[in-house]
């Protein structure tokens, strides 16, 4: 059924599009919650917070153009794309979860042999780079659920209204993630260090089971 070119359905197109953006990055806690916990417990500097969060966020959204792009014209019904999402949210909510053990098996050997006193420095930002990596495979592969079907919507008017949509979507994707991410952590900061610090790790670890075990749940 086709929508037609119409300034209507643009305004339709691009209002529905922002509002689901919001909605659905400020429901979806495994959107900032993940970056908040990390980056609180390995004192993430405020603008080693915004580049991780920008990367996994646009990691995450174009995965999913790609998908629709290619579905649309491939002429995949929208019906085994969302089966393909579905599929995408389970290997992404088993990522989180090893990823947030693995974490945690290092928090608490950490803590263990906290008396030691000894990391090298190209340990740690081997770790510190696979936890990120981690995390944007995590990203892509997890689905952005809202976006296929809006892209579907879309096309009904034009390829470009996909073209606009679909930036539309990544960009307001992002500033909400940005804000959520930076003031989460500003709050935490504003705790005694002691409180934030000691078992960060420990918490973080199991904020990504949590939020990986979430995804799984999830229809």
């Amino acid at each position: 059924m086709e929508i037609g070119n119409t300034p209507l359905a643009w305004w339709g197109l691009l209002v529905s599009t922002a509002a689901i953006a919001v909605v659905h990055a400020i429901a979806g806690p495994d959107h900032y919650l993940p970056f908040i916990a990390i980056g609180a417990a390995r004192r993430w500097s405020y603008l080693r917070a915004f580049f991780i969060t920008l990367v996994v966020g646009i990691a995450h959204v174009l995965s999913s153009v790609v998908i629709g792009v290619i579905g649309i014209g491939a002429g995949i019904t929208l019906e085994h794309l969302e089966f393909l999402e579905g599929s995408r949210g389970n290997i992404a909510g088993w990522l989180l979860i090893l990823a947030g053990v693995l974490y945690l098996l290092w928090s608490l050997r950490r803590r263990t042999h906290r008396h030691l006193n000894v990391e090298f420095d190209g340990e740690k930002a081997r770790r510190r780079s696979v936890l990120v990596w981690t995390l944007v495979a995590v990203f892509i592969l997890g689905p952005c659920e809202p976006l296929v079907p809006l892209m579907f919507v879309a096309v009904q008017i034009s390829w470009w209204a996909v073209v606009v949509s679909s930036g539309l979507f990544l960009i307001l994707t992002l500033v909400v993630m940005e804000v959520l991410v930076l003031a989460g952590l500003s709050g935490l900061k504003l705790m005694p260090a002691h409180l934030t610090h000691r078992a960060g790790n420990v918490l973080a670890a199991l904020v990504i089971i949590a939020l990986g075990a979430t995804l799984m749940l999830l229809p």
